[in-house]
């Protein structure tokens, strides 16, 4: 675990402090949020995923950053299994594999980095058939000594084979995508759509631009992207590197080729990724102590008044009972926060399912049209792996749009309760559910039907009945005509009904593919459907919970701040010891309050250069 920086240190010892006082005063409640929060500052890593199609560079990009090589590189050499890449004193790595029962937590084993490319490379581990979920590679540098962690992924090829869906589908726990693309050729419309679903995924994005070496008009490529990017309303930052110049200069200690590699405008925007990453744990901090402290601050500072101003007494309960009442109103059923919670997931609900359907629609249209194109018994395995891998993609997509959705209502409902520390409260990432497409079963069982032996019966029937309708005929109507031309009618009946059977046995096999694909798709809808509203449900109990926590935690400081108003005093030297104690208690409050709005004042977001 790397050290925590200067403003790290300050919001662990404020935390502390915060729980010294909750407990103090007995609040189990706020100890359990702010104990919570410290896991913010305890994890801290930055996790940066390197996503695109294949041979993009994407290994040799983290090598070069890291100016070791970690990743392995080839040109026959693919990477099949996610490497993670994190800092530590000493090199090592570690597989972590599938267990064999889903309810298994994965089992795992350390590795030499030199044994790391049988592990995830597509040579050494064809397919995956080691059943590795990820390999965690681990070295000793500067730029990942803050905590910054890289995500090396398999190529996505649009949003690519299931496997790479599902790495695709943890895009929201990440802190930032770097979407890489060579320059031998403009993004294609599959990159975009795949960086347009990222983009939602993850609102931090990179286009990185690779192997600008290679390529000498890099540049009109360059600007060729951009246009496409402003085209479909994506704001993403750009870079353009090449790994190589990289490499070479730092084996050569060449600092105007490291320049010219471009990786220094790299390196400033992951160090402005990790510091953005510790701002934003600084302010959810500062945010949770904020609020715990203001709690018992109105505790305290009510009953210091009653103490120190009985005149005011009175005034003061009735201030607050009014917001007592208005916590009440809050926690009722019949709460409108409740009510646009309720309402939010109803419509989301209905337009992430009906987004879904129209998806695996227009699906199905592509693959009937496919099926009438060809022969489905001679091009099935290809078929059925391109309709997966197409509704997996979609799936994603569709993933993307509750993923937006939820956060947007997440928003909405803080705003709804004007409350600073609502803002901290977010909904659970929940996993796209790209693996149930890769479980359906599809009916392919017309594909080993044999169909020569029917067919070769009804060209023989037809050449037969050819040949005696010609022999019967031409006896009927005493004509001399050679056996030999009725042999030859045969044959032309025959031929007829082979091409005749054929085209029927075809157009058969083309009805049961349509049957097994719509069977597949109803499939789809059902389970995946199933899935999404499950997680929907998961996510609304989850922020219908949270907000309700909070609720709770304020109608129980405002009533302990209305008995401690009203309590009377025992005699004068208890009301000066007990307001003695009040004082110095309020006054560490107040301390603590300053240094919470000091870690929320410095983990503001910072203006943002408008992107070139």
């Amino acid at each position: 675990m790397q050290e925590p920086s200067g403003g790290g240190r300050v919001a662990l010892d404020t935390l502390d402090l915060a729980v010294k006082g909750a407990k103090a005063y007995g609040r189990d409640d706020l100890v359990q949020r702010l104990t919570d929060a410290r896991r913010l500052l305890s994890e801290p890593d930055v996790t940066v995923y390197v996503v695109g199609e294949f041979k993009q560079g994407k290994s040799s990009l983290i090598n070069a950053l890291l100016t070791a090589k970690i990743c392995p590189v080839d040109d026959d050499i693919a990477t099949a299994v996610p490497t993670v890449v994190r800092f530590a004193p000493e090199s090592g790595a570690l597989a972590t594999y599938e267990p064999a029962d889903p309810s298994a937590p994965p089992w795992t084993e350390r590795i030499s980095l030199e044994d790391l490319p049988s592990h995830v490379s597509e040579a050494g581990n064809p397919g995956n058939l080691r059943k590795l979920k990820s390999v965690t590679a681990s070295i000793s540098r500067q730029l990942l000594s803050g905590g910054l962690v890289l995500v090396d992924t398999p190529g996505v090829g649009g949003l690519g084979s299931l496997h790479n869906a599902v790495t695709v589908s943890s895009l929201p726990r990440a802190h930032a995508v770097l979407f890489l693309s060579d320059a031998s050729q403009e993004l294609t419309a599959a990159e975009l759509r795949f960086l347009r679903t990222v983009k939602e995924l993850c609102p931090s994005v990179f286009f990185v631009l690779t192997k600008i070496d290679l390529y000498p008009q890099w540049r009109r490529i360059l600007d060729l992207n951009a246009g496409h990017l402003e085209a479909c309303g994506l704001s993403v930052d750009t870079v353009a590197v090449s790994s190589e110049l990289r490499t070479i200069a730092a084996r050569s200690a060449d600092q105007e080729m490291n320049v010219e590699s471009g990786f220094p405008q790299l390196v400033k925007r992951l160090q402005g990724v990790v510091g953005d990453a510790e701002r934003s744990a600084l302010n959810a901090v500062g945010l949770h102590v904020g609020s715990a402290v203001g709690q018992l601050h109105a505790t305290l500072r009510a009953r210091r008044t009653a103490l120190a101003h009985p005149e005011q007494s009175a005034a003061l309960v009735a201030e607050l009972g009014r917001v007592n009442d208005r916590v009440d109103a809050l926690r009722s059923q019949s709460a409108k926060w409740q009510q646009l919670l309720f309402d939010g997931f109803a419509d989301i609900s209905s337009d992430v399912d009906y987004d879904l359907r129209a998806r695996s629609r227009g699906v199905l249209h592509e693959a009937e049209e496919a099926i009438e194109d060809g022969d489905p018994a001679k091009n099935w395995p290809e078929f059925e792996k391109w309709l997966r891998q197409r509704l997996a993609n979609e799936t994603l997509e569709n993933y993307a749009a509750f993923v937006r959705q939820a956060r947007g209502l997440a928003t909405r409902v803080a705003d709804h309760f004007e409350l600073a520390e609502s803002q901290a409260v977010l909904p659970r990432e929940v996993q796209a559910p790209v693996k149930v497409v890769a479980e359906i079963d599809i009916d392919a069982s017309f594909t080993g039907v044999k169909t020569r032996g029917a067919t070769g019966m009804a060209a023989f029937q037809k050449a037969y009945s050819g040949f005696l309708m010609f022999s019967m005929l031409t006896k009927m109507a005493a004509l001399a005509i050679p056996t030999p031309f009725g042999v030859a009618a045969g044959l032309l009946m025959g031929r007829s009904g082979f091409l005749d059977e054929r085209k029927r046995q075809l157009e058969k096999r083309r009805g049961l593919a349509k049957t097994a694909v719509r069977r597949f798709v109803d499939e789809f809808n059902l389970q995946v459907g199933k899935d999404s509203r499950d997680a929907m449900r998961t996510v609304q109990r989850e922020l219908r919970d949270a907000y309700s926590a909070r609720v709770e935690e304020l109608q129980r400081s405002l009533t302990e701040a209305l008995a401690n108003a009203k309590k009377a005093v025992v005699d004068d030297d208890a009301e000066a010891a007990e307001l003695t104690r009040l004082e110095a208690d309020i006054e560490a409050l107040e301390v603590l309050e300053r240094r919470a709005d000091e870690l929320t004042f410095r983990s503001a977001p910072k203006p943002k250069a408008v992107a070139r």
